[in-house]
């Protein structure tokens, strides 16, 4: 038998040589075979991209309908036990391709990520276009790459512009508000949603909340946003693990705001406990700022690897958030200061004195007088006062 190798089937596919080790990978090119280090493909071997395409062809011809399908399967449905499970118990394929591209992003593999929602963008549900474009917008936030995430931002306005399909309706609302808060928006505003939070399947209840938990922290509505997080998470239990992440840190930036750095900690760790199994990081990635050097205390000495790939990312990640952030708002949000300056930089915005961020970030009162006036000068100011501005967006 004649074989390829992953160079040349990605030439005669069309394809990347990610997305040809991608489906060799998850066992999805019948025939292939590993010798030492490197696949070989069977030449007569069927691309899954046109396998796919040719079932669709056959089903498109029988549905004339909306296709309702479930939005986000990693987030909306119980999920107890490992990702490889929850994915083998979807039956349809499409929920399965999304349920990857959200696994990928929670694991901070944002091109793989991107490569697998991509092949979304055309599907026959509203469900899964919005969810693809959500999930590929928010992993383009890394490459720092504003007209992309912008296109799906339009991509997603538009779904909302052209559906009549109440449940479509539904998650169109749901995904805006989403955008709104990850980008801090001015505008945003989920009230529209509270009325139909019952319509949405549970764990996307759940992730609806911590958005709004989310958006009353923005506001600097502490004990309202406790309260909400606080009750998700006694109803969500260990089922819904993402949700329940989101709404762990959510609750830990509450607690670092209120100066209750017992529970800001217990809330990490139970958020950090849910992650490391499947090795969720990106949601301490997006949170890095607003957590308030917990990171640094919890993470750096115990899980050093894993504070390390962090810390690496929210490099990068943080500067294309503010690439998008910034030019839609009035509120700036700096780019000047390392991840460290910025966490030492929230804290003293909050109110913490020298001491007390020299307690909770474990370093000496001359590191944080230094680190401070390292601060200012980046910035070009005199006082803590005038951090706000550039923090708390």
């Amino acid at each position: 038998m004649e074989y390829l190798t992953v160079r040349e089937t990605s030439e005669k596919w069309g394809m990347s040589i990610r997305m040809v080790n991608y489906y060799l990978n998850t066992g999805r090119i019948e025939g292939a075979v590993r010798k030492k280090s490197e696949w070989l493909i069977p030449y007569t071997a069927k691309s899954p991209l046109d396998i796919r395409k040719k079932a669709d062809t056959k089903k498109s011809t029988k549905r004339k309908r909306n296709v309702n399908k479930c939005y986000m399967p990693l987030i909306a449905s119980p999920c107890p036990g490992s990702f490889y499970e929850f994915e083998h118990s979807l039956a349809d394929e499409e929920e399965r391709q999304i349920t990857r591209a959200l696994w990928h992003y929670f694991r901070n593999e944002e091109k793989e990520c991107c490569t697998v929602s991509e092949q979304c963008f055309n599907s026959e549900s509203v469900q899964i276009r919005l969810a693809a474009r959500l999930v590929h917008a928010m992993a383009t936030v890394q490459e720092g790459d504003p007209a992309v995430v912008l296109a799906d931002f339009n991509a997603i306005a538009l779904e909302n512009k052209k559906t009549s399909d109440p449940s479509a309706k539904l998650y169109t609302l749901v995904t805006e508000g989403f955008v709104s808060v990850f980008f801090h928006s001015e505008s945003a505003d989920l009230s529209v949603l509270r009325d139909k939070i019952s319509l949405c399947q549970a764990g996307i209840q759940y992730y609806v909340i911590y958005a709004a938990a989310h958006e009353l922290y923005l506001r600097r509505e502490y004990q309202r946003a406790m309260g909400m997080a606080e009750a998700a998470l006694m109803m969500a239990g260990n089922c819904f693990p993402i949700a329940s992440i989101y709404l762990n840190l959510v609750l830990c930036m509450i607690c670092m705001n209120l100066k209750d750095d017992e529970h800001a900690d217990a809330a990490f760790m139970r958020a950090w406990n849910i992650a490391l199994p499947e090795h969720y990081i990106h949601p301490f990635i997006e949170h890095h700022g607003l957590l308030q050097g917990q990171i640094e205390r919890s993470l750096r000495e115990q899980y050093p690897d894993e504070y390390n790939e962090i810390i690496e990312s929210v490099y990068t990640f943080s500067r294309g958030w503010m690439k998008i952030h910034n030019p839609v708002s009035t509120l700036q949000v700096t780019d000047a200061l390392t991840p460290y300056e910025f966490s030492i930089a929230m804290l003293a915005s909050k109110g913490r004195s020298n001491k007390e961020i020299a307690k909770n970030l474990g370093i000496s009162l001359n590191t944080v007088k230094s680190y401070l006036e390292n601060i200012f000068s980046k910035l070009h100011i005199s006082s803590r006062s005038e951090l706000d501005m550039f923090v708390n967006r």
